[in-house]
Order: structure tokens, then sequence, then C-alpha cells
């Protein structure tokens, strides 16, 4: 594995101001204080037939005034900003939400990352418009997807394999209540193991207090189609009880190639309230998803395509399939992933001033990631021992075995987090808490023989070659396991009537990884033990009641990267060590600083001025390894980041509603990077996936029942190679909706006609980096040798999208 020759100090300020939060009093500070603007839209918490009340209610008045809940999250009565997509804030970090209201005027078939695409920082790219292409990406101020933590209602979301999100699988749009971005640090509370640069939190709707329904049917381009629906039951006789249960089938054609994807979606959720004694919330999402990919583009086969308008079909996967000339055949490149999250949150009273949060889950994934290979029988390896290979039964073109590539994995996770909040006055909210959490994964990467027609007997990672001896024939195979144990404490106080807060915390991450690599070769058994302490500090004042300044440093970690770090992966074709494990990683750790300043009043403004010092990076990057897409991980060294984001919005005037937000970044390397034949002098270039400048404009109208809205984004030329030699296009997007509120018809309560166009402009370009490299042309190193050039590549964004869609509750 690659790595940096040097590594650069911090600023003495900036580990001045990490050291002031480690205090005995820690807290929850930059994070923990998702205040008021954050999460589930709050009901009346009992029956008709119940006085109860709940405990959140009960110590409403008493803490308040301190800090929230971090789990709940409230509506404003106020006038909404924005249409949605701006929220009145008051945590002392930067905050961007976008409510359910804003979610149901986006396209009904749009990803959860789609949805947070126009928010302050949010470099957003995408194969497809539908929600349905695994390679939905986002990078938040040069951060990438891989060091922000997930959370859905209270656990974690991310995939502990390469720290991927899949946000997909999680929740229907319909469902969410809430998506509220943390950049650059997250909550102290919240179980997340890879927020180095920040966190996505979703939240799930309550089931409605009366029985009822939603119905949703949308259609567009590429044969798109989706269909939704929704039954709540209202509360179960004088149970308490309450609970909705929801189906989706969402399929459409790709856009560049062949092929065609589907998802189907359930999700579930029962609340039951327990008089002054508590709340449970469960909560069970499943879903299976099948991708038909496209070819990731270099840039000259992108400019090639371009300029003759051939539907991007040269370079992409091919269509047919002929023996012995076809090595990429759509089929064999479809991605496979089945899921199942449970989350069963807990709030018990324990007293007047005390209370108990318990959140236990449950998290199972099964995905294959495949890809085409050609064996040949006289060269194959199990691991490192070579081996022979029985044909008789085998389809052999031009001498060889062709294959399906598979990189089956099947993942467990399993956990609980808990935490006490206690409210002994109303100026002073403390938190201390516990996570644990055990994950476990078998990974096969064995290769599935491929008929006459290229057609494999499974795309599930199953009908296997297997040598003569009995061994299978794979570069992977192997069982990995990691624990967390992390500890938390915060504490926040305020002074003078609440105006002034502040807020300090630790959080301890103790980091356990061990496995066993199931081929012949040099490694068998491998583990590691890493403990990283996380202090954090925040202070805020509220001017008066439209002003707000904050100012925080806080300190975050992600481990390595477990699948991209610690095993040995072997070629299948010369039993040579493809990436070599190593037990010496260090985490990922970041100290970020922000300050900030929010109005809200004739109009709405927030801007954040923000810098980190990241180290030990890992930067994430498409690989191809024995035939088959795979993740990796580059041992990037430092890196410093620095800019500023701000967005303002005007109130409704004359049913117009504008919004703008920006960001200027400013991020570079800290160190050389070390290439196989030398030291490439990349301290102080621009950071990959980094755009200088982005911004969206929005505007928002209602007119009675009638709705519309128009985005424009706008996102700089962002660096694919450390050496700034090759860069992706910077590029612009419109995107147009409008619908309409019908009256109530017969058991129909609100029907709506909505239509949106994505990409309205029919705009070619690149929307995002899939692999990135050292440097794209001919480099000379420190010590003299040429470092041979690699190529990165890019993912092709959708062209003009239209869904239209219809929906009604009952």
């Amino acid at each position: 594995m690659a790595s940096f020759t040097s590594s650069r100090g911090l600023s003495a300020a900036t580990l001045l101001l990490a050291a002031s939060a480690m205090s005995p009093v820690a807290a929850q500070g930059a994070t923990s204080a998702l205040q008021a603007s954050h999460p589930r839209p709050k009901h009346p918490v009992r029956p008709p037939t119940t006085k109860a009340v709940p405990p959140a209610a009960r110590k409403q008045s008493a803490t308040a005034k301190v800090q929230s809940d971090p789990e709940e999250i409230h509506v404003s009565a106020g006038r909404r900003m924005a249409g949605g997509f701006m929220k009145r804030q008051s945590a002392p970090e930067s905050t961007s939400s976008i409510t359910a209201a804003a979610i149901a005027r986006k396209s009904a078939i749009a990803s959860p990352l789609q949805l947070i695409s126009t928010m302050p920082g949010v470099n957003y790219g995408t194969q497809d418009a539908f929600g349905l292409s695994i390679r939905n990406t986002i990078s938040v101020r040069g951060f990438q997807q891989t060091q922000l933590g997930y959370t859905i209602e209270g656990v974690p979301g991310v995939d502990q394999a390469y720290y991927n999100p899949y946000t997909e699988t999680y929740a229907d749009n319909e469902n969410l209540s809430d998506i509220t971005l943390i950049p650059s640090t997250s909550r102290i509370n919240d179980p997340v193991q890879s927020s180095s640069g920040g966190e996505l939190i979703e939240t799930v709707r309550d089931p409605s207090e009366k029985a009822g329904g939603m119905l949703s049917y949308a259609a567009g381009s590429y044969r798109s189609q989706r269909v939704f629906g929704r039954l709540d039951s209202g509360y179960v006789g004088h149970s308490g009880i309450r609970l909705f249960g929801s189906a989706s089938y969402t399929a459409a054609d790709i856009f560049a190639g062949s092929g065609r994807s589907n998802k189907t979606h359930v999700d579930f959720k029962a609340i039951k309230e327990w008089g002054n004694i508590g709340r449970t919330s469960l909560f069970l999402s499943y879903d299976a998803w099948k991708n038909a990919r496209s070819n990731p583009y270099t840039l000259a086969a992108y400019e090639a395509a371009d300029r003759v308008n051939n539907n991007y079909s040269v370079g992409n996967y091919a269509a047919t399939y002929i023996p012995g000339v076809t090595t990429n055949y759509w089929k064999n490149y479809i991605y496979h992933r089945n899921s199942v999250l449970i989350s069963l949150q807990n709030e018990v009273s324990l007293g007047r001033h005390l209370n108990l949060h318990i959140t236990p889950y449950f998290h199972w994934n099964f995905s294959n990631s495949p890809g085409q290979t050609s064996l040949n029988p006289s060269s194959l390896y199990s691991g490192v021992n070579r081996v022979t290979l029985d044909t008789s039964n085998l389809t052999i073109v031009n001498g060889n075995v062709n294959g399906l590539a598979n990189t089956a994995q099947r993942e467990y996770d399993t956990g609980v987090n808990t935490y006490l909040q206690y409210d002994r006055i109303h100026t002073n909210h403390l938190i201390f808490g516990y996570w644990f959490d055990h994950w476990n994964m078998d990974a096969t990467s064995g290769v599935t023989p491929l008929d006459i027609h290229g057609n494999a007997s499974s795309y599930m990672g199953k009908d296997l070659l297997y040598a003569t001896d009995g061994n299978l024939i794979a570069g992977t195979k192997y069982q990995i396991s990691t624990m967390i144990n992390e500890f938390y404490l915060s504490d926040t106080q305020t002074f003078f009537n609440d105006k002034l807060k502040i807020t300090a915390g630790l959080k301890e991450m103790m980091f356990y990884v061990s496995g066993t690599n199931q081929l012949a070769g040099p490694q068998y058994h491998f583990s590691q033990a890493i403990t990283q302490p996380m202090p954090r500090v925040s202070v805020s004042y509220n001017i008066n009641k439209n002003m707000q300044i904050y100012i925080n440093g806080t300190t975050n970690a992600r481990p390595p990267v477990p699948l991209s770090t610690y095993p040995n992966i072997y070629s299948t074709a010369t039993g040579a060590i493809s990436q070599n494990g190593s037990n010496t990683a260090r985490m990922e750790y970041t100290i970020s600083e922000e300050l900030g300043f929010r109005y809200y009043g004739a109009f709405n403004f927030d801007a954040a001025f923000f810098n980190a010092n990241l180290t030990n990076h890992q930067v994430t990057t498409q690989a191809f390894i024995n035939g088959a897409s795979t993740n990796t991980a580059i041992a990037a060294g430092g890196q410093t980041v620095r800019g500023v984001t701000a967005e303002a919005s005007l109130h409704p005037y004359y049913g117009f509603s504008p919004y703008v937000n920006g960001q200027y970044l400013h991020s570079t390397m800290d160190n050389n990077f070390t290439a196989a034949s030398g030291t490439l002098r990349t301290a102080g270039k621009i950071a990959v996936l980094s755009p200088k400048f982005m911004a969206n404009v929005g505007v928002m109208y209602t007119n009675g029942p009638f709705f519309a809205n128009v985005t424009f984004k706008y996102v700089d030329s962002q660096y694919s190679s450390f050496m700034n030699d090759q860069s992706m296009p910077a590029y612009k997007t419109v995107d147009l909706g409008f619908g309409y509120h019908f009256p109530k018809w017969f058991i129909l309560h609100e029907p709506v006609l909505r239509l949106n166009f994505m990409n309205l402009t029919n705009k070619a370009y690149l929307g995002g980096v899939s692999t990135v490299v050292a440097n794209a042309r001919p480099t000379r190193a420190t010590n003299g040798q040429i470092v041979a050039a690699s190529t990165p590549a890019y993912f092709l964004a959708a062209p003009m999208t239209f869904v239209i869609n219809i929906s009604s509750s009952f």
C-alpha cells in the first residue's frame, strides 16, 4: 500500500484548542445539541383514553432552554423558510436540514443523497436520476462520503466494509421526516465510527394517530416507474400502540448501455407510549436491490464519445456477447444487494431529572459486485498455491475459461447505544453514554463459469470453480470482525438567561479488528487494537432573538477501512499479492474549528468559516481486482481544509421564496506521496475531490394549490490526481419541478400531481470521480526516477430526465 513520507505538524493554536476540551466535565459540544431544528415531528403522545404524559413532554420546560434531547427532532410552528430547504438552527455548529415538506416536492424516485445535493458544501455525483445506482457519491467540504458518519433512527447506517453509506436502502422518501447534515463533525451521542468529516442523520416519521395511508405512482424517462403504498393503523385499541407498514418497487433502464435496475423496499415502524414511564419505537426495513451499471469513463473516452454523440456506447459495457471476443458483457456487471435493518429505541424515565435511552440494533447485508474475467487453466492459483482445473464440463473458448468474478460479502452487525440524560437544574444538561458494536463479515471472491452465451448459473456468488485438489480458485477468502467500545460524556451550561451556552465533551473510541485469511499464503491471522480520545468544546451566544454567533473546536476519528487495510488479496493468475495487508495502520483523525453567525428576521442568513487538519487520511477509490469491481484505499497522509459556506433565503413574497448558498474551499495535501518507484512532490497540491467554488440558487413558488421550484447548481472543476495533472471539468445543471394539489375527492384526502425535470438543459457532463490516481502523466520523482502515469476514471451523469408522480393520502 502506498504511503506518505512525512506528516506536517498541527498548529499550536489548533492543538491548544483541542487540549482545552480535555476536562473532567466532557461534553456534547458542537454536535450533541442538535436542537429544536432536527428531528421527528412531535405528535400528542397518548391515545384519547389515556392521560399519561411522556418524560420528554414533562421535562420540556426544564430542559428546552439548555439542550433538547439529541434524538428528538422538533418542527417549528413558525413560517417555513425557503420551502423547507432552510430551517432555523440553533446548535453551535454548521447544520443543514431538509424537511418532509421539501422532500415531497422533489422527484419521487430521488435517493437521499440526491435530496441533500443542494445543501451548502455538498459535492454530489451520480450515474442516474432514480436513486438506483450504487454510484451515488458525495463529498462535503472536501471530505469523501466514506469520511461521514450515517445514522438512521438512532443506529449506524454505514456499511462497515468500506464505510460506504448505501442510504438508498434505509427508508423510502415518503417515510422520512427530516434529513440533517452536520459538516466536519458529528453528534457526540450518535453511534458513528466513520465521522472524521461529518454526519448525515435520517429520521423516519412516526405512525399517524389516525388510521389511514398513502398511495403513489410515478413514471418517467427510460421506462422508469415506482409504486409506493403505506398503511397507518392509528392507535390500536387502548394499547397506546400505533404503527405503519409500507412497501415500494422502483425500476428503470440505465440511460447509457444495456440493462434495467430495480429495487424492492419495505418499511415498518411501531410506537408504544408507556405513560409516565417512557416510550418505545421499533423500526425495521428490508431492501432488495439490483443495479445494472455503466462503465466508468476516462476523460479521453468521454470527450471522444461526446464529440460523436453516440449515446456513450463506445467504452461502455458490451450489449451483446461474442465468445472469445467480448470481455465486458453487461450482465456480468450487475450489482446485487439485500439488507435488513432493525432499530429499537427506548426512552425510560428514572426520575424527575433523569432519563435513560437504550437503542439495540441489528444490521444484515449481502452484496455481490461482480465483473468478467478469463482464466487460463495452465496458470491458476488459490492464494499463492498453483492449482489445476478439471475443464471437462466447462466451456472453453480460445483455451480459456470465461467466468463471473464475484465479490460476495455477508455482513452481520449488532450493537447497543445507551446514555443517561441528567438535568438537575434548568441551566445544566449532562449526558453520559456507552456504545458497543460488533461487526462480522465473510468475503469470498470465487469465479462462476460462463456458458457459451456469456451467462452465469448464479450471480449471487454461488456455483464456484474449485481446483482438482478441492481448493477454491480465488484471490479473496477471509473472515473479518470488529468490535467498538466507546464511552462519551458531555456537559452543557448556560448563562445570562440562557443567552450564553458553553458545551464541553469527550468521547473515547476503542477499536479492535481481527480476522483469518483462509487462502494459502503468508497471512493467516491478523488483528489490531487502536484507541482514540476525541475532545470537543463549543460556545454560542444569542445576541438577541434573531441573531446568534458560535465557535467550536471538535475532534473526530475514523478507523482504517477494514477491507482495504487488513487482509491479503492474491492474484488468481499469478499468485502474487495484489493487496498487502497491514496490522499497523492508524486512525484517521480530524481537528476542526468553526466560527459561525446566524440571522433570522427580515431575511435569513447563515455563514460559517471552517478550518480542519486531517492526519492519516485514506482516500477511497474504485479498483478492479481479479476482474471484479471493488473499493480500495490509498494512504494519503495529511490534509488541511479551509473555507467558508453561506446560505440565505427570503420569506415568501407574492408566493416566491428565493434561496441561495455557496462555498469557497481551499483544501491542500500536507505531504509528499510515495509511489512504487519514487516520491512525488504532492505537498501543497490541491486535494482531490475538492472543487474551489460551488453554488446553488433556487426559487420556490406557491399560489393556492399550485407550486413550483427551480434550482441552478454550479460545481467547479476538481482534481482526480494527487499531482493535479488531471481534473474533472466544472459543470452546471438546472432542475425544475411543479405540481398541483387537487381538492379532496371521495376517500382521497390530498391528491397531488407533480412533474420533475432533472438536468433540464440536457447537458452531458461527468458527475463524479470513480478512480483517483497519484499522477495522470509520467512524472519525475524526487529520486530522479520517472513514475509511470495512471488513468483516472469518472462517472457519466444522467441526461435530461423527467418523472411524473400522482399520490394521495387517505
